[in-house]
């Protein structure tokens, strides 16, 4: 019994000593937090539970359950977005906490200031999570110190660079186990392999986007027991998957995505059997998927997205995979299930995610689902756009309840959408969009109450939508793609839209004729298209006052009456407004230097461009487009384009602009499209703007410019495409400077009074002699929204203006029509073999056409008339298989028309005004010109005397009655459409038939 008293004496005194010593240690501890807390910035308040005399109480804080020490401190969030992150900075007194063993700060807001070099002063630390927390600048080498550390996370925060310049301090860290550098800059340290080398315990490596680029030689492998890799997106300079990473045969997790890796899949993964995840996404693995992959049974996340796979995915071998969580082998545009998805995935029912994307499936919807409907309750993603599916949508599609996100864009599949499609309530994302789809939008659809995302644009759906029902429980929809269908919106006048709606596009719908007044109560709306809805009502006030909610606005293709408010209030810094094809008229209005696209094109808009271009000259303008084409504007253009620096395409052509091109526009250096075609601009091409050296596309056509053509067109715009001076009153040769112009698609510089030879230069014009060298794509495509504006260009073709915009890429034209150019045609012209149309008629051109056409097997339209070549038609020209409308008329060529299925099958006048031309299509029989040349003058001229009175006398009677009838005609064409191309085309015409006939 004494021995037991003693001891009994002895454990009471333990404890009464250990209970004071703590409360000592406690009430130190509470103040260290306590100035911890001071120094940080906390916006909701959360450490309001700090107070109180025991801080093993107080929220995020774990004590020690015997010693009552601060043991953890779990100060961190799940996102970088929280409204609770902290900022300020953290205060030393954290080395108080002498048991602290965890530390979590993690996606905090620290605003790039420097890791505290205290904190490796904190011996006693297990863990010390700071990812995302938003430190900055280099990694303190203290860190080192942490010998007892066995996770360390440093993922740093997109804005802020974090970076270390050595890992030498990472060799003190024996205890090491978990190590995240993904996203800090480890470009300078070189040492970065050897020194993660020298860790034995370590199990899980991160070392994404750490902008490694070397992968240094490792010798010794001491990283054994690593069990999970992530090396993705450093883009390596080596082009081959690190041999050492073969031979980490404890590897469960392997991620080396988003790098350079190329070749087949290495065989020696093979060895690898324990993985269970191997992500090679976004590579450039090519060949076929080999066959052993299909052997590594446990595997439970595959993902090949974004390489070069091809071939057949072996049924068979896929089938093996029935551990598959996740699989991903998308856009691997070789890659085919030559019978669809086999019977085997009915045994997947592990299957969470499914992602085939521009994979060749070749098979029904429907079997589709029969297969994956067996285990319907797993499958919460399937990611199926550009499959090639058809077929239709069955009920059975309803079976899929925990379906998340599906994607069917972008196939074959038609029929109309089930009633089972609303059974679908998980769904939150569905694209169907550019299918086949038909019928109207089922009543169900309205019952799918988690919707957030919601893309059927582009099918043939039709009928009417009643959206009180169609919508009802829609919520939390944010995004409703459903343009390019002919659906009718019938809502009630009370209806009131839930409002959580950002993005709306109703494209072709029939909303109208009334302007939808539920768009009033969309106050989170901030892109809205309801271009070619059939709205007819002016646009109320109201509407102008929410408009700065909005980035982008499209009400084109209506037919909207009225006029513009005086201000447009877009305020948003990337805005988009169309109004285009609409019938709104008066002055231009001002509007928001922040807006980067303006088209208020094909209206009636009236008045001059200085107000609305020169309205607060000290604001420098953020629009990259502006196109005011096709309206009644008049005056000049104003001189005040220096405010206007960002500006990548101008369109003020088909208005009643006049005087000269401002001088001003040689400051927006950033112009790649300038068209100010048919308006009635005079004076020179400024000098000025040769600084635009971006310009891709210069259309000056029909005005009344004048003076030559600037050689420093050829030297300073050396990126165009498209130069069209036609109908203005340039004269002189063509400069030779012009051949320089290699990216040069499109020259028309008809109807001009150019003079002298063409240049034999012409050959040089590359893009013009290289076929499917498309030097346009710089600027056909302005991209918004996904969306895109084709560029259009206006060419003579068959003798016909014809309007070129979605193959505007892939046209080659050189029309020199309509002037005095002479001399012979260069026999270089004949290297052009990417030219579809030629035309060098009415010219005087003399000589014989260049022999050797062979080269130009692009050619549709050749127009060389009225000229004065001669010789005999090159044989060549019926090898020429595209060719489609030919016109040699009215020169002075010779001999037989050369036999060919090509050149017979045009018309005689394609020949006719040729007098000594002879055979098919033309009536005149070659038999009769075998004399000689002279005999055969002399008996035309027999002839001939006799008619002259008589062809006199006819002429003019005709030529009386005939400017009658033209005068007559055009009065009628001018009065009746003061916009028509009259003079290109019916003038034309007349007056070749009127040569003919005189002829």
């Amino acid at each position: 019994m004494t021995a037991v008293s003693a001891l009994l004496v002895c454990l009471c005194c333990m404890y009464f000593n250990h209970v004071t010593s703590s409360e000592g240690c406690c009430q130190d501890e509470r103040e260290a937090l306590l100035k911890f807390k001071d120094d940080l910035e906390d916006p909701t308040s959360f450490l309001s539970s700090w107070v109180g005399q025991d801080p093993c109480t107080w929220s995020s804080v774990v004590c020690d359950n015997f010693t009552g020490h601060v043991t953890e401190l779990h100060l961190g969030w799940p996102s970088s977005r929280d409204v609770s992150a902290f900022s300020g900075k953290l205060n030393p007194s954290l080395l108080q906490l002498k048991y602290l063993s965890y530390l979590d700060l993690s996606n905090n807001r620290f605003q790039g200031i420097p890791i505290p070099s205290f904190l490796g002063s904190m011996s006693s630390l297990k863990h010390l999570y700071l990812d995302g927390a938003g430190f900055g600048g280099v990694i303190p080498h203290q860190l080192g110190n942490l010998s007892n550390l066995h996770q360390l996370g440093l993922q740093a925060a997109t804005r802020y660079v974090l970076y270390a310049d050595s890992l030498k301090w990472l060799s003190g860290m024996s205890s090491l186990r978990y190590l995240d550098f993904s996203d800090v800059d480890l470009s300078d340290a070189s040492d970065w392999l050897n020194m993660i080398n020298t860790l034995p315990s370590l199990s899980e490596l991160y070392l994404s986007n750490c902008r490694i680029r070397h992968i240094p030689p490792l010798k010794n492998l001491n990283m054994s027991s690593l069990s999970a890799l992530s090396l993705r997106q450093n883009h390596f300079d080596q082009t081959s998957v690190p041999s050492w990473v073969f031979h980490l045969h404890s590897l469960t997790y392997l991620n080396l995505g988003i790098n350079s890796f190329d070749g087949p899949i290495p065989d020696e993964l093979q060895n690898l059997t324990s993985l269970r995840t191997l992500a090679l996404y976004s590579n450039r693995f090519s060949h076929s998927i080999p066959n052993w992959l299909y052997r590594l049974s446990h595997l439970e996340t595959l993902d090949l997205y974004g390489n070069h796979l091809d071939g057949e995915v072996s049924t068979a071998g896929i089938g093996n995979l029935s551990s598959l969580v996740d699989l991903d082998l998308s856009v691997n545009h070789g890659l085919e299930f030559e019978r669809g998805i086999p019977e085997s995935f009915k045994s997947f029912c592990r299957l969470r995610s499914l992602s085939l994307q521009k994979v060749k499936l070749n098979q029904k919807v429907s079997e589709l689902f029969e297969i994956l409907g067996e285990c319907a309750n797993s499958l919460q993603e399937l990611m199926l756009d550009s499959c090639q599916l058809s077929g239709q949508l069955t009920s059975c599609i309803g079976n899929f309840k925990k379906l998340h996100r599906l994607v069917l864009g972008n196939n074959s599949i038609s029929g109309s959408l089930p009633m089972s499609f609303g059974e679908m309530t998980s769904l939150i994302y569905v694209d169907l969009s550019r299918n086949n789809i038909s019928g109207t939008i089922p009543t169900s659809f309205g019952a799918l109450a988690q919707l957030t995302y919601v893309d059927i644009s582009q099918n043939s759906l039709h009928g009417v939508v009643y959206p009180e029902i169609h919508f009802a429980n829609l919520r939390k929809l944010s995004c409703l793609y459903a343009s390019g269908n002919k659906m009718v919106m019938k809502a009630k006048p009370d209806w009131v839209p839930y409002n959580l709606l950002e993005d709306l596009d109703l494209e072709s719908w029939y909303v109208g004729p009334g302007f939808p007044h539920w768009l009033k109560s969309l106050q989170h709306l901030k892109s809205l298209d309801l271009s070619n809805s059939r709205i007819s009502e002016p646009i109320p006030g109201w509407f102008w006052s929410i408009s700065s909610q909005f980035y982008y606005l499209n009400f084109s293709r209506n037919q909207i009456p009225g006029r513009l408010p005086h201000v447009i209030p877009v305020v948003l810094t990337v805005s988009y407004f169309d109004f285009s094809s609409n019938c709104l008229e008066g002055p231009l209005p001002t509007i928001s230097s922040n807006l980067t696209f303006v088209d208020l094109s094909k209206n009636l808009l009236s008045g001059n461009l200085f107000k609305f271009l020169c309205f607060n000259p000290s604001e420098m303008r953020a629009t990259e487009f502006l196109s005011l084409y096709g309206n009644n504007l008049t005056g000049e253009i104003p001189d005040c384009w220096k405010t206007w620096p960002s500006l990548s395409s101008i369109r003020l052509g088909g208005n009643k602009l006049s005087g000269k091109i401002p001088k001003s526009l040689g400051y927006v250096s950033s112009l790649k499209s300038l068209r100010l075609q048919n308006n009635r601009l005079s004076g020179q091409i400024p000098p000025s703007l040769q600084n635009c050296s971006r310009l891709v596309i210069v259309d000056l056509s029909d005005n009344g410019l004048e003076g030559k053509i600037p050689e420093w067109m050829g030297q300073s715009l050396s990126r165009l495409s498209i130069l069209s001076l036609r109908r203005n009153k340039f004269h002189g040769s063509i400069p030779k400077e012009i051949c320089g112009l290699q990216s040069l698609q499109i020259l028309d510089l008809s109807h001009n009074s150019l003079s002298g030879a063409l240049p034999e230069c012409v050959a040089n014009l590359s893009a013009m002699a290289t076929p499917n060298n498309n030097t346009l794509g710089v600027i056909a495509v302005y991209g918004v929204r996904g969306q895109s504006l084709l560029d259009t260009q206006i060419l003579v073709r068959k003798g016909q203006l014809l309007d070129y915009s979605t193959i505007l890429n892939y046209v080659r034209s050189l029309d020199l029509s309509w002037n005095d150019l002479s001399g012979q045609i260069p026999n270089e012209i004949s290297s052009l073999a990417a030219l579809k149309y030629l035309n060098f008629s009415h010219n005087s051109f003399s000589g014989a056409i260049p022999k050797d056409l062979t080269p130009m097997l692009s050619l549709e339209s050749m127009d060389l008339s009225m000229n004065q070549l001669s010789g005999s038609i090159p044989s060549t020209l019926g090898s020429l298989t595209f060719l489609n409308y030919l016109n040699l008329s009215y020169n002075n060529l010779v001999g037989k028309i050369p036999s060919s299925t090509q050149l017979q099958s045009f018309d005689s006048w394609s020949f006719i005004g040729n007098q000594e031309l002879c055979g098919p299509p033309l009536n005149a029989d070659c038999s009769n010109y075998s004399k000689a040349p002279g005999l055969m003058d002399r008996e035309e001229n027999d002839g001939e005397h006799a008619l002259y009175w008589f062809s006199g006398s006819v002429a003019l009677g005709f030529v009386g009655g005939f400017w009658g009838v033209v005068a007559t005609f055009a009065f009628i064409q001018l009065s009746t459409n003061p916009e028509s191309e009259f003079k290109d085309h019916t003038g034309q015409t007349l007056w070749i038939l009127l040569v003919r006939l005189l002829k």
